[in-house]
């Protein structure tokens, strides 16, 4: 079975280079709590350039998430801001930069039972 965290690490990481984050620079720890001890996964983003390490370094933004929110969170079966609204997730610093990473997380996995969206003409209902 995958890690679906460290799986999203290892991939952010290994990307290097993400255009979505170009004009961000800052560093965000994130502390995953409920697995008996403490996670911590540092990331930096230099102009768009991601580096992920593990460690209790300062950083400019520390998120602290229970691990198995922040898997669904990674998997795209939890929403960041719906779990910042319910208290599952704080954020100490600079909330903007949890808000430009946010758009490398994954959107919500299509449902089985999902109907594609009908493109062209909308149908009118009175």
């Amino acid at each position: 079975m995958t890690d679906p965290t460290e799986q999203f690490f290892t991939e952010l990481a290994a990307r290097g280079s993400h255009p979505l984050l170009e004009t961000t620079t800052g560093t965000i720890r994130f502390d995953l709590t409920g697995t008996g001890r403490t996670e911590h996964w540092y990331t930096s983003i230099d102009r768009g350039r991601v580096d992920v390490t593990r460690g209790t370094h300062h950083a400019d933004c520390v998120v602290r998430v229970e691990r198995a929110i922040f898997d669904g969170i990674v998997t795209g079966h939890v929403n960041t801001m719906a779990a910042s609204l319910r208290g599952q997730v704080e954020v100490e610093g600079e909330l903007q930069l949890v808000v430009m990473l946010q758009r490398l997380f994954p959107g919500r996995p299509p449902q089985p039972d999902q109907q594609p969206a009908p493109t062209g003409s909308r149908r009118r209902t009175r």
